[in-house]
């Protein structure tokens, strides 16, 4: 990607200032300062409900999700980016619930196929070419908790044809603040997006 990167930053903790959130403002200014930009979403400080499965979203080409919640402010930042970057503490060994219902949310962007439409070739509702970064905290050393939430996301984004461009697992993550002395995972969400 040339330098004007638009990112998409999502912080899946209710906690402004705890790990995940401050490691993805690290990660994100680290890229702003080389040229891109950036938007940030806290879900937690808004209101989106968890899909319906009613698929409403795939009623026509136009078609989207019929909830009219805080989401909608997140749709056409997600079509007007490059590249996603979701962080989120590892909580019951899964996403924040948070992070979970804008995931499940990305279901109304997912293109249906010529089975779907009766033969009809939909419009992309993703433009082709965005990536994604995950970046996850946990108090457990082991970084398995962690690695196993990937390839959910890996394939739901895929799903809208959003790629994994890079991740960050950290762990050893005990309190709130424990991110300010790890000059390891501060370094390595300093170097996590590629802005070129």
């Amino acid at each position: 990607m040339a330098a004007g990167l638009k990112i998409l930053a999502i912080g899946g903790s209710p906690r402004a200032g705890g790990n995940s959130n401050s490691l993805l403002r690290t990660a994100v200014e680290a890229a702003v300062e080389r040229g891109a930009t950036a938007e940030y979403f806290y879900p937690s400080r808004m209101d989106v409900a968890g899909c319906k499965a009613c698929d409403g979203c795939r009623r026509g080409p136009d078609a989207g999700c019929v909830q009219q919640d805080d989401m909608q402010q997140i749709y056409p930042a997600l079509k007007a980016c490059d590249v996603v970057v979701l962080a989120s503490p590892v909580y019951f060994y899964a996403l924040s619930s948070w992070a979970k219902a804008v995931l499940d949310r990305c279901y109304a962007l997912i293109t249906p196929g010529a089975a779907e439409t009766g033969g009809e070739q939909w419009p992309l509702r993703v433009p082709a070419g965005k990536g994604f970064y995950f970046i996850s905290t946990q108090a457990e050393e082991s970084p398995l908790y962690g690695y196993q939430i990937l390839p959910g996301l890996v394939y739901g984004f895929t799903w809208t044809g959003i790629d994994l461009r890079g991740h960050l697992i950290a762990t050893g993550l005990d309190g709130p603040h424990d991110w300010e002395a790890r000059e390891d995972l501060v370094a390595a969400a300093r170097e996590l997006i590629a802005v070129s």
